[in-house]
């Protein structure tokens, strides 16, 4: 499957990686601001990571930006249901990556192996450790 314009460093690092495209695309939507509803001004991809079992999952969303005239502002539909704002990975990669370290009691490196050989993952260590932190499970030094 040829990559997507723009694929994600999974797709760089795994040759067979899969990109799902799902759409969130709608006509009009109300502003969060204000409430006003709003019309479609364009369209807005972002990539996300997800869990694979046989080989590397990216999950490309499009979504509608909409352009509010009463705040002279643009805004995008919301995703969080599949991701929180700012995220690289899927809540299902969150979830599945702290379940590891808080309820198999696994160290943090062990965790980030395991979701790379189980789910073809990679979660850096970095990150599965400020997911931690802010779960509240563990404090940083200081």
């Amino acid at each position: 499957m040829p990559f997507s314009k723009g694929a994600s460093m999974d797709a760089v690092l795994f040759p067979d990686t899969q990109i799902r495209v799902q759409k969130r695309i709608r006509k009009q939507a109300p502003c969060p601001r204000c409430g006003t509803f709003s019309c479609k001004d364009s369209t807005s991809r972002r990539q996300l990571r997800e869990l694979g079992l046989h080989h590397p999952i990216v999950l490309e969303v499009v979504q509608s930006v909409h352009w509010c005239k009463k705040c002279c502002r643009s805004f995008k539909l919301p995703i969080d249901d599949l991701a929180e704002r700012g995220c690289h990975f899927t809540r299902a990669v969150k979830e599945k990556a702290l379940a590891s370290v808080f309820e198999d009691g696994l160290p943090i490196e062990t965790a980030v192996v395991r979701m790379l050989r189980d789910f073809n993952v990679h979660v850096p260590t970095s990150t599965l450790y400020e997911w931690m932190v802010e779960a509240g499970g563990k404090k940083p030094a200081r």
